[in-house]
């Protein structure tokens, strides 16, 4: 369509007005309803530039666009049409510059006889904006599932897991915690650690705490107090946790140690018992050649057989034997022969008194550069104390289910280091069995470690305990292993070191648990700078050291010509106290706050923000503080209206009949404390229902508006007009020394009432009848108060005229 002919249809105005939509940089489009569609008239070299065709001239919708874009555009161009208003709407297409987002508005065209045939379609390019918001999703659900697998780890831990602050104060734990001390978060959170732990681990507790506030990871044993009162024993490893290289808190991992502490200390009880044992009754040994002749008899063998050592030579031994004891000695002695492993056995033996004694027997093989060279044969009277050793053997029973029970690798080693047993958690984690150890033929330690646990082995000899040595291990396959060791040295009766118990802890999952948090804490970093909250980093002296880029988008202002100023800078006057007493107040270690203060916006306006301030913590002690500051406005807006709304009439906008009932009983009060009057005043409007009748709803909202209005003129300090309901409306008089004030008040609302309410050019006349009652001469409650005034306003409204009646 030529130009000549758009001038035609639309007329001049509109033809200029296209001419402009020529230079304007957004596409413009001109459409025309066609039967259901609509034709382009007026196309915008704007819009040309992202269109499929440039031939679009008189062309309907549905010969440009795919079918379900045109129907979403041409339903959005009728909605514009019936609703005779701009409509706007987001719209997505696939341009020949690739996918383009509109930001449409469709501006609606009347001709003098209201009818509309032409709509006026402005879009503004937001693809960039779209894009970013579709970036900014996929970041949002990136954290999200980052946080959920930190809050996997922490939940899942078999461990119990503690979060603490800077103050040693609790900000979460995982369920182990509850299952271990029967405390619940809620009794938790905010309680400080020092409440919990046990006064004798105190001190060495919050020695390794304050280290890790310090950055450093420790691991130690401690012991705190559950919900009923026993003592629960840890093995803790303490992690700090650092963000932007600053120190914010702790994670404890605290293992449930209590009953391996008690297995340890049966296991100590039961080594005292021996001691006792050997120490009091002491034990013969008989020393045979591979052949079973006797070499050698210790003095113990006298006081257990009493016979010479001699004697025992000469075959008394023999002699004493019980004929069936003979074959039960001969097999386990060959047995010990065959497989080189110590045998043990009891027998009765017939003491050289003529009793018969129980003796416990020990063959132990002597290996000589691989080779059985002889056997040891130790004897132990255990006639008085074999009750005592069955009540130790139930003992060891439990000791033994601890040994192949333990999650953790545990064995014995000798004075050369080689390892004499291992349990089945250490099968387990490495893959070598005991055998395969025993031989000599397998070994955990890799090739670099070796210096390392000769080094180990010799402080063991000196009969040093070693906890919580870091070290590297090697299983089987090959898999490096991640290993806290601790080594005991294990002593005989003599207190000779005779070898060690060494105990693994397997923390291989967790090195890399602490690896993957600091991958997590660096993606917080990013996330800081990337948020819609300003952050701002100050020092002691109150001036600004760093503000996060968000600042400049919230408040106009450059980010740069904020460094180095006050942090109150563009505060609201009146609020600069509270956000100095806040900041004070937390860094002098307070309950941490949030509070609301006015900033100032680069367009001369003040917006509100939510701030929280927060210490920042070094060595123990207070060097700077951030806030994180968050834009508010839109909700204080909103509150601010629903607050309104509870108090004041949404027609009129003068308070309402709750309004009315609270200043009534204010009223009431006042006036009986100080002995003055008070008065109520109810205004019913005449002929209201004959003004909405003739005139419609409309003229009469218009006519209640105006009295609203008129009454609410009238008013003087102190006093309320409120709309109780449809046209009755009502007036609090508090503290009036006589009825002349109610007099006089009324007086003036209804002279205020005798002007008309010019309504779509016709003159409407405002009428009211008023009752008055004053307190306390008619009523001395809220509720009579109202009635007598209501029976006056009866009265009042029974003459023809604007009247007002006091209650008689």
């Amino acid at each position: 369509m030529h130009m000549k002919d758009l001038s035609m249809k639309l007329g001049q105005d509109i033809l200029a007005s296209t001419a402009l939509f020529d230079v304007v940089k957004d596409p413009v489009f001109l459409m025309e309803e066609d039967n259901g569609s609509f034709r382009y008239l007026y196309v915008n070299p704007s819009a040309l530039a992202i269109m499929p065709t440039q031939d679009l001239i008189g062309k309907r919708l549905e010969d440009v666009l795919d079918a379900e874009l045109c129907q979403m555009i041409i339903s959005h161009h009728y909605e514009a049409i019936a609703a005779r208003e701009s409509v706007e709407f987001l719209e997505k297409a696939d341009t020949k510059k690739g996918v383009f987002f509109g930001e449409t508005v469709l501006n609606p065209i009347f001709s003098e006889d209201g009818q509309c045939r032409h709509i006026i379609s402005i879009i503004r390019n937001v693809t960039e904006r779209e894009y970013k918001k579709q970036d900014l999703q996929a970041t949002q659900k990136q954290i999200e599932i980052e946080r959920k697998r930190l809050d996997s780890i922490v939940e899942n831990n078999a461990n119990a897991v503690f979060e603490f602050d800077e103050q040693k104060k609790f900000l979460r734990i995982n369920k182990k915690v509850t299952e271990v001390t029967g405390l619940t978060e809620e009794e938790l959170i905010g309680q400080s650690v020092v409440s919990m732990v046990v006064e004798s681990c105190l001190e060495d507790t919050l020695r390794h705490f304050d280290a890790a506030l310090q950055g450093h990871a420790f691991d130690f044993e401690t012991a705190i107090y559950n919900k009923g009162g026993d003592i629960v024993n840890f093995y803790v490893n303490t992690i700090p946790i650092v963000v932007d290289e600053e120190v914010i808190g702790v994670y404890i991992i605290a293992k449930d140690v209590t009953e391996q502490k008690k297995v340890v200390n049966l296991l100590q009880e039961s080594e005292q018992r021996y001691k006792s044992l050997y120490a009091n009754h002491p034990h013969g040994i008989f020393t045979f050649d591979r052949h079973g002749l006797i070499e050698s008899i210790n003095a113990g063998a006298e006081t257990i057989t009493g016979y010479s050592i001699d004697e025992l030579k000469a075959g008394c031994f023999e002699t004493a034997l019980l004929p069936k004891e003979m074959d039960k000695v001969k097999r386990f002695f060959y047995k010990t022969v065959k497989t080189n492993k110590p045998q043990r056995y009891e027998l009765s033996f017939l003491h050289k008194d003529g009793q018969i004694i129980d003796l416990q027997a020990m063959n132990i093989p002597i290996i000589v550069d691989g080779k059985l060279v002889g056997i040891h044969g130790i004897a132990t009277d255990i006639t008085e104390v074999k009750h005592a050793y069955n009540a130790l053997n139930e003992t060891k029973e439990n000791l033994e289910v601890f040994w192949n029970n333990s999650a953790d690798p545990i064995f014995f080693i000798d004075t050369k280091g080689d390892i004499v047993r291992v349990n089945p958690a250490f099968e387990k984690t490495f893959g070598f069995t005991e055998e395969e150890m025993l031989s000599g033929k397998a070994t955990i330690i890799p090739p670099h470690m070796l210096e390392d646990q000769l080094a180990i082995v010799e402080r063991i000899s000196q009969g040093e305990t070693v906890n919580s040595h870091d070290t590297i291990r090697i299983t089987k396959s090959g898999k490096s292993l991640n290993i806290i060791s601790s080594y005991s040295p294990v002593r005989n009766a003599e207190k000779e070191i005779v070898g060690a118990t060494i105990i693994y802890k397997n923390v291989t999952e967790l090195k890399k648990a602490e690896i993957e948090l600091q991958k997590s804490q660096k993606k917080y970093k990013l996330i800081t700078e990337s948020t819609f909250d300003i952050i701002t980093l100050v020092d002691l002296s109150g001036q600004i050291e760093y503000v996060s880029p968000a600042y400049e988008r919230v408040s106009g202002f450059d980010n740069d010509s904020f460094i180095g100023k006050s942090f109150t800078t563009n505060v609201h006057p009146d609020d600069q106290s509270l956000l100095l007493s806040t900041v004070n107040s937390v860094i002098k270690g307070g309950k941490p706050a949030t509070i609301e203060v006015r900033f100032l916006n680069q367009e001369g306006h003040y917006i509100w923000m939510e701030v929280s301030p927060t210490p920042v913590i070094e060595d123990g002690k207070v060097k700077k503080f951030f806030t994180i500051a968050r834009d508010i406005t839109e909700r204080r807006k909103l509150q601010d209206k629903i607050a309104k709304m509870a108090f004041y009439d949404h027609l009129t906008a003068i308070p309402n009949r709750r309004t009315f009932d609270d200043q009534l009983e204010k009223a009431l009060l006042e006036a009986k404390q100080s002995g003055k009057k008070a008065a109520i005043m109810l205004l019913d409007g005449r002929k209201f229902k004959e003004i909405n009748d003739r005139y419609g709803h409309d003229a009469g909202d218009a006519v209640i508006i105006e009295m609203a209005m008129r009454l609410q003129n009238a008013m003087g300090p102190g006093q309320t007009a409120a709309r109780l309901g449809g046209d009755e409306m009502g007036v609090i008089l508090p503290a009036i020394d006589s009825e002349k004030t109610a007099e006089e008040m009324a007086q003036r609302i209804l002279q205020s009432f005798e002007a008309p309410l010019s309504y779509n050019g016709v003159d409407i006349q405002i009428g009211a009848g008023i009752g008055i009652a004053i307190y306390p001469d008619n009523a001395v409650t809220e509720k009579q108060l109202i009635k007598r005034a209501d029976m006056a306003l009866y009265e009042a409204k029974k003459s023809d005229r604007n009247e007002h009646r006091f209650y008689q």
